[in-house]
């Protein structure tokens, strides 16, 4: 059995987790291997973990390590942090995206953070039309008209049954009509 994009969707974090069987396992590398999309959720997923656990966690400072989070503690790349949504939806002015470029042109670190942003917004609206294509129906009203249906289905009497049923009714009443003014 394959799988689909949607069910490795709810099996990637589990995969990454070691919750699932060996079959199981088998099943979502072999995919892994074959759909670009699925290895790119799973990357940014497992570096999103993993830069999770290390926040709780965190390593030793090394030497390296020092540096980089002394890059991350100046005025300028604050204000990267700050503004870098806002630089991606372009929603800054002229010269405050000349900063945001300038500095990330000259700071790796940042052009890094800048590429990450971009992917998984890239992800994220892939992920998004992916799933408006797969669903092109509104599952609500789906279900709703279904329960209009049956309610119909349920109540649905052939006409000429309905008019003798009016008939009837219209008889006995008279009928009573006539009996009740004949007993007064």
């Amino acid at each position: 059995m394959n799988l689909t994009c949607t069910q490795m969707d709810v099996l990637i974090s589990f995969y990454i987790e070691g919750d699932l069987s060996n079959s199981l396992k088998a099943q979502v590398e072999e995919h892994l291997k074959s759909c670009s999309s699925c290895r790119a959720k799973y990357d940014i997923i497992k570096t999103m973990i993993s830069d999770l656990k290390n926040s709780i966690n965190p390593k030793p400072v090394k030497e390296k390590e020092n540096n980089i989070s002394g890059q991350k503690e100046t005025k300028q790349y604050k204000f990267f942090q700050n503004e870098l949504s806002a630089y991606i939806d372009n929603e800054l002015s002229c010269d405050e995206n000349i900063k945001i470029k300038k500095f990330t042109i000259n700071n790796p670190l940042a052009r890094k953070e800048l590429e990450d942003s971009y992917n998984i917004r890239k992800l994220m609206s892939d992920s998004f039309n992916k799933t408006k294509l797969d669903s092109k129906q509104d599952f609500s009203k789906s279900i709703l008209k279904q329960l209009e249906i049956e309610q119909d289905d349920a109540f649905d009497i052939h006409p000429a049954i309905k008019i003798l049923i009016v008939f009837t009714v219209l008889v006995l009443i008279l009928t009573s009509v006539v009996l009740i003014s004949l007993s007064v």
